[in-house]
């Protein structure tokens, strides 16, 4: 018998219940990826996140779905870090801590942004690619018409998972679509996307930048509360179509959740360099809600 301590904490969010929950194990030095993906099933979040030493960062993290384990995973990472700093396990000499990931090893900076301890993490550079996919079709994924899509194509965007973005004009009927999920799952295998970010320009809250949605049923998400990569990729698709004015940087907060009854709201950093995104940081605040021992 075996007995890990597991945590459960709410990312993009202070308040409980809220945000996206994930499932974090700090030491999973001695557990197989065949527990680990057994463990995910148990839990039956979105993603359960282990730690363990790494030889080329402070921690290596992996992140493992109730079907698979994926490359890297946004609300994972907050909750991880959060949690690595309730139990006292960060150098807090320092402020920016790298993660050993299989999308590659990246840095996680700790910031305080008013008042509130805010992790952000650097994803990788987005790659784009269009998709041969009309908007007729594209819109019977959400249950809306071509006519309800703005005029902006839909592309692959790449900020460690693949997602397949686009924007909806009106945000009442983005947040009121229904989503296909066995068409999302069908195109999410022919395209090799994780699933769909559709976008409102339009906010509930008139200080975000825009609000979105990500339903990823291939992984067995229905919908993700708060998707950290998910925002990272409809960030860059708005930059990236200049739907939104960035000369150098630009901040800007994506609001999620709330169809699904667990709000909240990723901070967004991009910078540009020769007119090209070269960096995307994605962060937030966390909470935990749960915190004992798993025995199998």
């Amino acid at each position: 018998m075996k007995s890990i301590n597991i945590k459960q904490v709410d990312a993009f969010t202070t308040i409980p219940f809220c945000g996206n929950p994930a499932a974090v194990v700090i030491d999973a030095a001695s557990i197989t990826d065949d527990e680990k993906l057994k463990i995910a099933r148990e839990m039956n979040l979105s993603e359960t996140a282990f730690v363990s030493p790494s030889e080329v960062a402070d921690f290596k993290v992996q992140f493992f779905t109730p079907k698979f384990e994926v490359d890297l995973c946004g609300h994972a990472t907050i909750g991880t870090f959060y949690a690595l700093y309730e139990e006292k396990k960060l150098d807090l000499s320092k402020n920016i801590f790298f993660q050993e990931t299989k999308a590659g090893v990246l840095p996680v900076e700790l910031a305080d942004i008013n008042g509130e301890k805010v992790f952000m993490m650097t994803q990788p550079s987005p790659k784009f690619q269009p998709i041969d996919m009309d908007k007729k079709n594209i819109a019977k994924l959400i249950g809306l018409s071509e006519n309800d899509l703005i005029d902006i194509s839909a592309m692959k965007v790449n900020t460690g998972l693949c997602w397949l973005v686009f924007g909806v004009k009106s945000l009442d009927k983005l947040m009121n679509a229904k989503l296909d999920l066995r068409a999302i799952e069908e195109i999410s295998r022919k395209y090799n996307v994780i699933g769909i970010t559709p976008f409102c320009l339009k906010t509930l809250n008139e200080k975000y930048s825009y609000h979105m949605r990500a339903s990823a049923p291939i992984a067995g998400v229905v919908e993700d509360p708060v998707c950290g990569t998910g925002n990272g990729c409809v960030a860059s698709y708005i930059i990236h179509n200049k739907l939104i004015e960035c000369n150098d940087s630009v901040n800007l907060i994506g609001e999620e959740g709330h169809e699904v009854n667990r709000p909240g709201c990723a901070y967004v950093t991009i910078s540009k360099l020769h007119d090209e995104i070269n960096e995307i940081k994605i962060g937030g605040t966390a909470v935990t809600v749960l915190n004992g021992n798993l025995i199998f």
